[in-house]
C-alpha cells in the first residue's frame, strides 16, 4: 500500500483465474430455478446453510438443524447470544436487496442489525486497537484506530471507481480482504465481510441467493485464513483471490450438480448419439461427428453447446487438441 491512511489494492489475475471466472460465469448460466414454491424453500435453505457456515466460522454452536428452526421461527435451546447472533444475520440475509454494496451508510447500518444487541458499538467504526489472534498467539495487528474511518472510505471509493472496470468476482475478493486487512470494527468483521461478499455477488447475479458460498468456506476454514494471511505477508490480495474463485467455482458445481440431477432433460436422438460417440472417442472432432450424424458442423456445434449447458459435457483443453468429458450420461 503506498499510503498508510489510504487502500490501494494490489493483485494479479493470471489465466488460471480466468479461466475459474469462466467457469462460475458458465455454471450460473446453467442454474435453473423454475417452480415458485420449490424456489421459495429453496432460497430458505440456502439462508440457513450460509448463515450456520458464516456463524459457525465464529465459533457459533449451534446445529444446523436449530438454525433452520431459529430462521422459521420456532423454539430453540441454546445460548441466548447464539440464538440472537442468527436472529441478526437471518433479518441481514432475508432482506438482502435492500443493501447497497457500494454504500458506506448501508455498511454500517448493516453492521448495526448484524450485531444487535451483541455488542456496545454495533454500526460504529472501533476507537481502539485490534489484534487477530489464533490461541494466545497474535497472528495479526490492525491499523490503529484513528486511520480507520479514512481507510473505510477509500476502501469504499476504490469499489465504485472500479464498479464496471473490474470483474465483480474480483472486486468482491478484493473487497473482503482489505475489509478484513482494516479490520474496522470491534466485533463481527468476518461475518460482515461474507456478508458483503453475498451481496456484491448478489446483485450481479440474483442466482446467488441460492448459493451458499460461505459453506464451502466453513468446510475449508483452514485455508481460508491461510489465505488471508498470506496476503498480509505477501503484500497483495492475489493469494486470497485465487481462494475466493475456487471457493465459489465449487460452490456452484456442488449446485449445478444437484440441479441438474433434478431436471428430465429430454435428449434428442443426435444428441444420445453424440454422447455415445464421444464415450466410445473422447477425442473425436465435430467434423468426425458431423460426417457420422450426417447432420452439419453447425448443427453439431448446436448440439454440444446445448449438452455442455446441461452439465452432460465438458470440454477438457482447448478446441484444437483437447477432448471431451461426460460427465453425466442419461442415455
Amino acid at each position: 500500500m503506498k499510503d498508510f491512511d489510504s487502500i490501494n489494492p494490489i493483485y494479479y489475475i493470471d489465466e488460471n483465474d480466468k479461466k475459474l471466472i469462466k467457469s462460475i460465469e458458465d455454471k450460473i448460466n446453467i442454474i435453473s430455478l423454475n417452480e415458485k414454491n420449490r424456489k421459495k424453500n429453496l432460497k430458505v435453505k440456502s439462508r440457513v446453510r450460509s448463515i450456520y457456515s458464516s456463524l459457525a466460522i465464529e465459533d457459533n454452536s449451534l446445529s444446523l438443524n436449530s438454525v433452520e428452526n431459529i430462521v422459521n421461527n420456532k423454539l430453540v435451546l441454546g445460548k441466548r447470544k447464539e440464538i440472537q447472533e442468527v436472529k441478526n444475520a437471518n433479518f441481514l440475509y432475508e432482506h438482502i436487496s435492500e443493501y447497497n454494496w457500494m454504500e458506506e451508510k448501508d455498511f454500517l447500518k448493516s453492521h448495526s442489525i448484524m450485531m444487535k444487541y451483541l455488542c456496545k458499538d454495533e454500526g460504529k467504526y472501533r476507537n481502539h486497537g485490534e489484534a487477530v489472534k489464533r490461541g494466545n498467539e497474535i497472528i495479526y495487528k490492525a491499523p490503529e484506530s484513528i486511520l480507520v474511518p479514512t481507510l473505510m472510505k477509500s476502501l469504499f471509493k476504490f469499489i465504485n471507481e472500479n464498479e464496471k472496470e473490474i470483474h465483480p468476482l474480483i472486486l468482491a475478493s478484493i473487497f473482503h480482504y482489505y475489509f478484513v486487512y482494516i479490520h474496522p470494527f470491534s466485533d463481527g468483521n468476518g461475518r460482515m465481510a461474507r456478508f458483503w461478499v453475498s451481496l456484491i455477488l448478489f446483485t450481479w447475479k440474483k442466482e446467488f441467493e441460492y448459493i451458499p458460498f460461505e459453506e464451502e468456506m466453513y468446510l475449508h476454514q483452514e485455508e481460508y485464513y491461510d489465505s488471508i494471511s498470506a496476503c498480509h505477508i505477501n503484500g497483495n490480495a492475489n493469494v486470497f483471490i485465487k481462494f475466493m474463485l475456487k471457493t465459489i467455482n465449487n460452490t456452484l458445481e456442488k449446485t449445478t450438480q444437484k440441479t441438474t440431477q433434478k431436471q428430465h432433460i429430454k435428449l434428442s436422438k443426435n444428441q444420445k448419439k453424440i454422447i455415445k460417440l464421444i464415450e466410445e472417442n473422447p477425442n473425436i472432432t465435430r467434423d468426425e461427428l458431423a460426417n457420422l450424424l450426417n447432420i452439419t458442423s453447425d448443427g453439431v456445434k448446436y448440439n454440444l453447446k446445448k449438452l455442455e449447458d446441461a452439465n452432460i459435457l465438458e470440454r477438457i483443453g482447448p478446441n484444437n487438441g483437447g477432448y471431451w468429458k461426460v460427465k453425466n450420461n442419461r442415455l
